[in-house]
């Protein structure tokens, strides 16, 4: 089973399913938002925790598109309303490293796929940079902003060592590192080595989202 607050959701076919998790994470998903990227509203838009199970219906578009979904499930049933502004944050730019981007140019034809997983895995396929970012703002302190200026889709794989400062967004403690030489480095390093991108603090004008309205839903 999985374990309350933490994060669990999947697609299967026109299926979208999702388990334990909070409103401000369903916007966060719906937007692609990092979790600092949406204020206002009560307290409980980040304490209440929801099972969504929902079936995409006629005319919605096919998996890869479950934000405009989930944008219709929000408004339909929380009631949600919003608006947007720009107010200036400390966040991580995604820039290309100097001798430039180590990245796989993806065959079209080649099933979408992507995810990082708490153990340091990021695997990445037929997808663009700027979905990295998004998954970057799961293991990071901060916003990721997509700098790079890359177009297209990518294949590609980062290894690496989390420390104690990542994934605490999705309410996961990483152990320490084991004293081992042979470990992968570090994320920073790993991003630069691997993907010739290089991952760097910034405070720049960010958009947020501010939460006007929103109520519970009622049960099923």
């Amino acid at each position: 089973e999985p374990n309350p607050g933490r994060l669990q959701d999947r697609t299967d076919g026109r299926r979208y399913t999702t388990r334990y998790t909070s409103l401000r994470d369903l916007i966060m998903m719906a937007y692609d938002l990092d979790p600092r990227q949406i204020v206002g509203g009560p307290t409980w838009v980040a304490s209440d925790e929801y099972d969504i199970d929902a079936v995409a219906a006629d005319g919605v578009p096919a998996a890869g598109n479950w934000d405009v979904m989930l944008q219709k499930l929000l408004t339909d049933r929380f009631q949600l309303a919003f608006h947007h502004e720009q107010r200036e944050m400390s966040v991580y730019a995604l820039t290309v490293a100097k001798g430039g981007p180590k990245l796989k140019t993806a065959d079209p034809n080649e099933q979408r796929g992507s995810g990082c997983n708490h153990m340091g895995i990021c695997s990445f396929q037929n997808d663009p940079v700027e979905h990295f970012a998004r998954w970057l703002q799961l293991v990071m302190d901060k916003p990721v902003v997509d700098k790079t200026g890359l177009k297209g889709q990518f294949d590609f794989t980062l290894i690496w060592t989390p420390d104690e400062s990542q994934f605490t967004s999705m309410g996961i403690r990483v152990p320490p590192a084991a004293e081992n030489p042979n470990v992968p480095p570090g994320l920073f390093t790993a991003i630069q080595e691997q993907l010739g991108l290089k991952l760097g603090q910034q405070k720049i004008p960010t958009e947020v989202l501010v939460i006007d309205h929103v109520e519970k839903p009622s049960e099923n």
